[in-house]
C-alpha cells in the first residue's frame, strides 16, 4: 500500500511547483520583453521609412512590398510612384509591426535566455534579415533577390536588422531582470 505524502514530500512538491511557476513567469516576461523589443525596433524602422518617404517624395520599400503583395492577391493598388495614403500607410506599417512582434516571439522561443545580448541580438538580426530579404521575399515573388541589390541597400538592410536584433534581445533580457 502506498502511504500518503508526508510533510517532507508536501514541502518538496510545493517547492517544485513554485519553481515551475517562477520559470513560467520568467518565460512569459522574457517573451513579452522580446515582443516589446521587436515592436520598439519595428517602430524605429517604421519612423525611418516614413521620414524617407517625406524626404524623397517616393514610397518606401515596405510600401512597395505591400503593393506587390496586394497585386499578387488581385487587390487594386495605387500607382507605384504614388505616396501612400494615411489608410495605406496604417495597413502597411501595422503589418510591419505585426511581423516585428512575431519575430520577437521567435527570438524568445529560440534563443537561450543566458545568451549574450550582443551576440544573440546580432545573430538573430542577421538570421531574420536573411530569412526575409534573401529567402522569403524572393520566394514569394514580392521583392527581387537581395543579391541583386546594390551595396548601399544591402548595408542599410544589414544595419537595420542588426539594430532590430539587438533591441529585441535587450528587451528580452531587461524583462527578466528583477
Amino acid at each position: 500500500m502506498i502511504a500518503p505524502p508526508g510533510r517532507a514530500d508536501r514541502i518538496a512538491i510545493r517547492a517544485l511547483w513554485t519553481a515551475e511557476l517562477q520559470e513560467q513567469t520568467m518565460d512569459s516576461r522574457r517573451m513579452a520583453g522580446a515582443i516589446a523589443g521587436g515592436l520598439v525596433a519595428g517602430l524605429g524602422i517604421t519612423a525611418l521609412l516614413m521620414a524617407g518617404e517625406r524626404k524623397s517624395g517616393e514610397p518606401s520599400e515596405i510600401v512597395a512590398l505591400e503593393r506587390k503583395t496586394a497585386d499578387k492577391l488581385g487587390i487594386d493598388t495605387p500607382a507605384a510612384d504614388a505616396l501612400p495614403s494615411a489608410r495605406e500607410q496604417a495597413v502597411t506599417q501595422s503589418g510591419h509591426l505585426l511581423l516585428s512582434a512575431a519575430a520577437g516571439a521567435v527570438y524568445a522561443a529560440t534563443v537561450d535566455e543566458e545568451a549574450s545580448v550582443i551576440v544573440s541580438g546580432l545573430m538573430f538580426g542577421a538570421a531574420f534579415y536573411a530569412a526575409m530579404h534573401w529567402i522569403t521575399g524572393p520566394l514569394l515573388g514580392v521583392k527581387p533577390p537581395e543579391w541583386q541589390a546594390d551595396a548601399k541597400t544591402i548595408g542599410m538592410h544589414s544595419v537595420n536588422h542588426a539594430v532590430f536584433g539587438l533591441v529585441t534581445a535587450l528587451g528580452a533580457k531587461l524583462a527578466t531582470r528583477g
